[in-house]
């Protein structure tokens, strides 16, 4: 008898176990269902951190972001910042379950170099909040964006060490992790100069 009343407590208590965590895990798939997702127009009406504008931010408006300045020899030049819109990956990178965004930004203006520069942006309640920003360098060309296990991994084909600045034939993967409120790189992979 005893073995019976046991028995049935230990399945009453591992169905109740049970039923807890689903409950759990269905409270979980509320909030990341209800939050709502970030969009490509939310991005590029974002305010992005950028070494080269004058207060440290870049308002973006429609995916641009202009300012002009005047340089030491007194002549005034534009400088302009763009979001490349089809290099734009969405994934979940803090870990709650709701898609996040890697972002690739252009500066240019007054000269021949392009610099590219990735940003890490969080979903906050659908709105987006740019975190972290690294330089990828001048005249890089990006091949693929992805976020995958919380990493952003990119392809590019970046300078060797023979290469001219306007022509890059190194073929690079980087990933990167948001850690602390920073972009920090965890590995590079060359896959070798692709010759000219």
């Amino acid at each position: 008898m005893m073995n019976v009343r046991r028995f049935f407590f230990g399945v009453f208590v591992s169905t109740f176990i049970l039923l807890s965590l689903s409950s759990v895990v269905s409270g979980n798939e509320k909030v990341s269902k209800s939050t709502p997702t970030l969009t490509l127009k939310a991005l590029k009406n974002a305010e992005y951190k950028h070494q080269d504008a004058a207060s440290g931010v870049a308002k973006l408006t429609d995916g641009v972001y202009k300012e002009r300045f005047t340089e030491e020899q007194g002549s005034e030049r534009e400088m302009v910042i763009e979001l490349i819109p089809e290099s734009t990956a969405f994934g979940d990178l803090d870990g709650d379950g709701v898609d996040d965004a890697a972002v690739l930004l252009m500066e240019y203006g007054g000269g021949s170099g392009i610099f590219i520069s990735l940003s890490a942006v969080i979903n906050d309640k659908g709105a987006p909040k740019p975190v972290a920003t690294v330089s990828l360098g001048d005249r890089t060309k990006i091949t693929s964006v992805v976020i995958k296990s919380r990493e952003i991994i990119l392809t590019m084909v970046t300078h060797g060490p023979n290469d001219a600045m306007c022509c890059p034939t190194l073929k690079v993967t980087q990933k990167y992790t948001l850690q602390g409120g920073k972009l920090v790189e965890l590995s590079g992979e060359d896959k070798g100069n692709t010759g000219k």
